[in-house]
């Protein structure tokens, strides 16, 4: 077991935990190639490729259920393709403003968005909560996985 080897596949699989929070980086996947790295790395006796093609389908998993609850919360908020379209570029936008922004800034993309589209101040604030709702949902199920496959690694390794 080389030591150096497990603290960087660790500190790589943590930086993916915080990208699944933060949408510059592609989290999940980002855990899936320290995993991957590391088991080429020991010559994949101890992360089997059984294991990788599992972590590889719950990555696949990840990247499809982040972008249907997206669209899933801004379809049930009746949101237009522009308030969708806002809510993205509210997030990008958020990133420069540290946790705060990450956190209003989807909402307020999502609500300019709307607005000009339907000029409708109520339903504008009703797709933006609604989109919102949708990206967080899938922020918290891409948390809770990086967390999950971190710990399947540990228990692996150790």
């Amino acid at each position: 077991m080389d030591t150096f080897a497990i603290v960087l596949a660790i500190a790589v699989m943590l930086i993916g935990i915080a990208g699944s929070f933060l949408p510059v980086l592609p989290g999940i996947p980002v855990i899936f190639l320290a995993i991957l790295g590391y088991g080429w790395y020991e010559g994949f006796n101890v992360i089997t490729v059984h294991y990788i093609a599992i972590i590889g389908a719950l990555t696949l998993l990840s990247v499809l259920i982040d972008y249907i609850a997206g669209v899933w919360g801004a379809q049930k908020a009746g949101s237009s393709k522009l308030g969708m379209l806002g809510a993205g570029l509210g997030i990008l936008a958020g990133i420069f403003f540290g946790p705060i922004g990450i956190l209003i800034g989807p909402w307020i993309g999502a609500l300019i968005g709307e607005y000009l589209f339907v000029r409708d101040l109520n339903r504008a604030v009703s797709v933006a909560t609604g989109s919102v709702i949708g990206i967080f949902a899938g922020i918290a199920f891409k948390g809770l996985l990086g967390i999950g496959m971190l710990i399947s690694f540990l228990v692996v390794v150790f």
